[in-house]
């Protein structure tokens, strides 16, 4: 079967997804105002490895082996942030 990696639906950086974490938590009334976000680049973090400008994590194998269809990262998150607030 082999090693399979898994995350939601869609593509998403750390940053969209600092951004999308505080719009939904805004929205959900789990955080009382919103608060500057700044995108930065990874060459001001140097690692000895080399980073590529785009990778994107395909996980559709996994999905069509598992017979999953998948929901939306998005979606994921503002259910998660409902029922942290519940």
């Amino acid at each position: 079967m082999g090693t399979f990696h898994w995350t939601d639906a869609g593509v998403a950086s750390w940053y969209d997804f600092a951004v999308a974490i505080q719009e939904e938590g805004l929205q959900a009334g789990l955080l009382d105002k919103s608060i500057p976000i700044l995108s930065v680049p990874s060459y001001l973090f140097p690692t000895p490895a080399k980073r590529p400008m785009y990778s994107v994590l395909d996980k559709t194998s996994f999905w069509q082996a598992a017979d999953i269809k998948p929901v939306h990262w998005r979606i994921q998150l503002r259910s998660m942030l409902r029922e942290f607030n519940q």
